[in-house]
């Protein structure tokens, strides 16, 4: 059976993250590591922003269109390569107790660790660049006052390192082969704490139809997986995933891969979670995956991390949501008491009529409410939210299945209208 995500040509397209000043923030990528703003989105009546920054190829950079134009807009909905995406909440620059958690911090590590910290268990790791001198990179960071977690020469595992963005989040530098690209570095992986190896391979592989590229195992400690979304030629060029060439294949792809890491022994425990960085303390939100333009239908899917599968509408949201919808600001009082249930898609009160322009409007409308508000996520069997969207697109190529008229989150048969389904998987 073809995977939901291949079936509908989804490829990985954001990783979000909470940002205190964009002023900061932004031109620190664009400096240091060649991105681009793609675009913005501006919410004053809610409060925050969205950024969104690219490491384009250079040949194609100059090309881009100006951020927050209609132009950079549909580039950003129907763009090949990968973004982050910057969340700021204004007014946290101007908020000096603010901060956001880096997802390295947690109890899941030993007392005497500098990175203990009670109540939280580690989630999101870092992104990554590659570049082909780590030690050069890293040297030319430090002096332009960029600060490090582990230099190339710290620690165990020697040739990489960790510096910091404004917000603490971790870069990794990765050395790749020298002369395979001309630009100096590429947005090489995003990677996150998974507890259940096996659910983790079936649901990103069988589910989403990203591809298992590679495999590293370290006996007795941890395992990192590593997922990307392959052309057809890169599918049959790359080695198994298993073998000691696929650490140099991987290294060839300019598009970044997810690096899920399993520390072995977590699925046998029942009490333990990794933090999403969607509740206190903040900081990472989620992954992105974008499915072309054509004829489509709405999907969501429950599983353990919280990702989007979407089409951002041009139309505005709707209803009162502050902040990003995730905790970054609080919920109106009566949203507040609802962050916690499952998501309800109610019916029109006519019927839709088979026009997919119609059908476009209510999948938009339902789907940026799932997006913006932390009350309607789905929650899987272990517990964290994974929230993934699959909107209506505008109506031309070949057509596809018709859209379901139910919904299945909780065992139980909903009626979503003619535009959307909705699955639980768990």
């Amino acid at each position: 059976m073809t995977a939901i995500g291949r079936r509908y040509n989804a490829s990985f397209q954001q990783t979000m993250l909470r940002i205190k000043d964009p002023k900061v923030s932004v031109p620190f990528y664009e400096r240091h590591f060649g991105m681009k703003l793609v675009h913005r989105y501006d919410f004053p009546q809610w409060k925050f922003s969205l950024y969104f920054l690219e490491r384009p190829r250079d040949a194609a950079a100059a090309a881009l269109p100006s951020p927050g134009t209609k132009a950079s807009e549909a580039y950003l909905w129907s763009m090949t390569g990968t973004t982050l995406e910057l969340t700021h909440n204004h007014g946290s620059e101007e908020d000096d107790s603010f901060s956001v958690w880096s997802g390295n911090c947690g109890s899941d590590l030993p007392a005497e660790s500098p990175l203990f910290r009670a109540g939280v268990v580690r989630g999101f790791g870092h992104i990554a660049f590659n570049v082909e001198d780590v030690y050069a990179m890293s040297a030319a960071l430090e002096a332009a006052g960029v600060a490090f977690q582990k230099r190339p020469d710290e620690g165990r595992m020697k040739g990489l390192a960790f510096c910091l963005d404004p917000d603490g989040y971790w870069i990794e530098l990765v050395k790749r082969e020298e002369g395979l690209f001309p630009e100096p570095q590429n947005l090489s992986q995003t990677m996150m704490r998974v507890k259940d190896a096996d659910r983790t391979i079936h649901f990103y592989r069988d589910i989403l139809g990203m591809d298992l590229v590679r495999a590293m195992h370290i006996p007795g400690d941890f395992t990192n997986y590593f997922f990307a979304n392959l052309t057809p030629a890169q599918r049959e060029a790359m080695a198994d995933p298993e073998s000691a060439e696929a650490r140099a294949a991987v290294k060839t792809l300019w598009q970044p891969v997810l690096e899920l890491t399993h520390n072995h022994g977590t699925e046998k425990d029942d009490a333990f979670h990794v933090h999403t960085g969607n509740s206190e303390p903040l900081g990472f939100g989620h992954i992105g995956f974008l499915k072309p333009a054509g004829r489509g239908e709405g999907l969501l899917i429950a599983g353990e991390r919280r990702a989007s599968f979407s089409r951002l509408p041009r139309r505005r949201p709707r209803g009162d949501v502050q902040g990003d919808g995730a905790g970054g600001r609080p919920l109106p009082q009566e949203a507040a008491g609802r962050r916690h249930e499952q998501p309800r898609i109610r019916p029109r009160p006519e019927r839709l009529p088979g026009r997919a322009r119609a059908a476009r409007r209510l999948v938009r409308r339902r789907v940026l409410q799932l997006l913006r508000s932390g009350a309607r996520r789905v929650q899987h069997a272990r517990g964290t939210p994974f929230r993934v969207c699959l909107g209506l697109s505008p109506s031309h190529g070949p057509a596809l299945r018709p859209p379901r008229t139910g919904c299945q989150t909780d065992g139980r048969r909903r009626d979503a209208g003619a535009a959307c389904s909705l699955f639980s998987f768990s």
